[in-house]
């Protein structure tokens, strides 16, 4: 087995000063960045964690829920019942077409990936996943940013409204500049932010785990990435973890780099996370009356004599 780089509570030798900026990789690295407001997690996707998966709606799946054929027909069914609901608010969904559409139909499409084994998700529902994962729809994508800062905020933040009391959070770093030599299975998903306005505010992008599957089969091989690179004895994961008592230094940095909720989520929304992450910093505030405060005043120089 591989082994997982963490930085946990040390500064490693070689990079300078803590900083969410450091280069974890090289020089000619490129990282990507993720933050979780658990440092136990690791990086499953949404749609693989207990049974979030939409597989587990359907009574004719119950029996065989694990298998990749049945999960496929119910990742599709999904999507497309989202779709509908996106049209019925008059909302635009990108890349639509009739073309488009018609991948969301199971009888048309289901043979293609069933008997013909084409990957799965294929390129033509990356920019629908990722929308749908932005707001709260489970999918086999794993949202990442370019800017540390950004995962920073949503590490920390995530830790302030879940109220935890001890243990960390996380961030994730992954070098993808040398990706398609050493975690062959992973694939780097950009999403144009013309299209989705999260993602762009969010410096965003998308990661996928490719597993192989056959019909009435279990996906195979590891769907947590984590799991996978150790599995390919690869260094380009490192994990940065702090204490949850460092949570609204974190926030406070990353306000410092205008790195906000009201930033990331351009909408009523982020304005109001990013109240409720203020109101949790001032919670865990510590107030004083000023005593443990040592100040010194310089010396005050004598005026020029004039004579």
């Amino acid at each position: 087995m591989g082994q997982l780089r963490n930085t946990k509570h040390r500064r490693p030798r070689n990079f300078g000063k803590p900083s969410p900026q450091r280069n974890l990789f090289g020089p000619d690295s490129k990282p990507i960045f993720r933050g979780q407001r658990d440092e136990v997690w690791g990086l499953e996707p949404s749609i693989l964690r207990g049974q979030n998966h939409p597989v587990h709606a359907f009574l004719q799946f119950r029996s065989g829920p694990e298998a990749s054929d049945a999960q496929i027909c119910a990742e599709i069914y999904a999507l497309r019942v989202f779709a509908e609901y996106c049209d019925s608010a008059g909302l635009r969904i990108p890349g639509d077409s009739d073309d488009f559409r018609g991948y969301l139909d199971l009888t048309k499409v289901m043979d293609s990936f069933i008997f013909h084994m084409r990957i799965w998700p294929s390129r033509e529902y990356f920019e629908i996943m990722a929308l749908a994962q932005h707001y709260g729809l489970p999918t086999r994508l794993l949202d990442w940013t370019r800017n540390s800062h950004v995962a920073a905020y949503f590490a920390a933040s995530g830790a302030l409204e879940a109220k935890m009391v001890g243990g960390g959070f996380a961030v994730w770093a992954l070098n993808t500049g040398n990706i398609r030599s050493t975690l062959k299975n992973v694939e780097v998903i950009p999403v144009p932010g013309s299209n989705n306005a999260r993602v762009a505010a969010q410096s965003g992008l998308f990661t996928l785990l490719r597993q192989e599957y056959k019909r009435a089969c279990p996906f195979d091989g590891p769907h947590c990435l984590k799991e996978y690179v150790l599995s390919c004895k690869s260094g380009d994961l490192a994990k940065i973890t702090l204490p949850v008592v460092q949570a609204p230094k974190i926030i406070d940095l990353c306000g410092k780099y205008g790195v906000t909720a009201a930033k990331l989520y351009p909408d009523f929304y982020g304005a109001a996370k990013a109240t409720r992450v203020s109101l949790a910093c001032l919670l865990r505030s510590e107030w004083t009356d000023g005593r443990d405060i040592r100040s010194q005043r310089l010396p005050v120089c004598a005026a020029p004599s004039t004579k």
